[in-house]
């Protein structure tokens, strides 16, 4: 009886879960600043967890994490014979300068309801950071692991001859795609130069992802447009952008080409009044004018019979209304005759 009743008790009694924390640092072997690297936090339990795994704070020593959105993982493992399972979050991190990046050893302390709280001692993670030899500008250095430069020149006309005049637009739009950067890594590329005839747009930074939705690169997009007010030419400067392999360890450039245009005088205001004197908005009104005056046509030809019956009815009231009636004589005309 008394077995009976521990094992009842044993039964009813919250099941108490284990549960453990891990942090890895994800990098190769070698790491350039800026160059962003991941750093893993599993949380893991045999049970369930309650509440979620959120990411814990912990100090980071010449670096700083990134707000780029990295998606959770689930995993499992095999440790004694008890299988766990495991969530693992992931947040990109990255080394201001050349020296050390550190995360010093830090305790977490794991909480559940019903459950008493679990200290884990996470121990330090550290990896060297240096700058390439050959390092000019830091302000200005790129690392990634492939980069693609793309460029797109359009004209504008105000006629629909393809000759560039004064008073057109000349619009230039350079893409930058990247992998293993963040869009803010990407150096401005295009400049208006004040006093000149430019207007640059603001900058468009999108993250470029995979099919499961992994983030693996940046890209930037950039436009600068050219607005001739007179006859003369306009240079389209050639661009270069260098950066730094991390794939193969070298220093790489990429190239666009740049062009000369010729512009001429503007259009006469002759001409401009006989463009705007031939758009289609004039012989689109003619049309609706027309059609409108067809419609009222065949509407008073099917409707010609119960409007001519209508007419003749009004005609009829109209008369009646102002035609007098004569009254019979009311009054006896030999009141003196007895």
């Amino acid at each position: 009886m008394r077995a009976l009743l521990m094992v009842l008790l044993l039964a009813v009694l919250p099941a108490r879960a284990a549960m453990d924390i891990t942090r890895e640092l994800e990098a190769p072997d070698h790491v350039a600043p800026g160059q962003p690297v991941r750093v893993a936090i599993t949380f893991w339990t045999d049970s369930w967890f309650n509440p979620p795994p959120q990411w814990p704070d912990f100090k980071i020593e010449n670096g700083s994490l990134l707000t780029t959105p990295l998606p959770n993982q689930l995993l499992s493992r095999q440790k004694n014979g008890i299988s766990w399972s495991g969530v693992r979050l992931e947040r990109q991190i990255t080394a201001w300068d050349q020296g050390v990046l550190l995360m010093p050893a830090v305790e977490i302390t794991l909480t559940s309801p019903n459950q008493p709280p679990i200290t884990v001692q996470l121990p330090e993670l550290k990896k060297e950071v240096v700058w390439p030899e050959g390092i000019e500008q830091p302000d200005r250095f790129l690392p990634a692991s492939n980069l693609t430069l793309t460029q797109k020149i359009t004209q504008y006309h105000a006629s629909k001859d393809d000759k560039l005049h004064a008073g057109d637009v000349v619009e230039r739009t350079v893409t930058v795609k990247a992998n293993g950067i963040v869009a803010t890594q990407i150096p401005q590329l295009l400049y208006a130069i004040p006093g000149t005839e430019t207007q640059r747009l603001t900058p468009v930074n999108t993250m470029l992802k995979t099919g499961r939705g992994e983030i693996e690169g940046a890209q930037r997009e950039e436009t600068l447009r050219y607005l001739p007010s007179q006859a003369g030419t306009i240079t389209i400067p050639p661009l270069k952008l260098r950066w730094w392999d991390t794939a193969n360890q070298r220093w790489q450039v990429a190239q666009l080409p740049g062009s000369t245009l010729q512009v001429a005088e503007a259009r006469a205001a002759g001409s401009e009044s006989a463009l705007r004197g031939t758009t289609d908005e004039g012989k689109w009104r003619i049309a609706t004018m027309i059609s409108a005056v067809v419609l009222m046509a065949l509407l008073l030809w099917f409707t010609r019979r119960p409007l001519r019956r209508s007419f003749r009815y009004l005609h009829h009231v109209w008369q009646r209304f102002w035609n007098p009636v004569p009254l019979p004589k009311l009054t006896p005309t030999k009141r003196g005759e007895r």
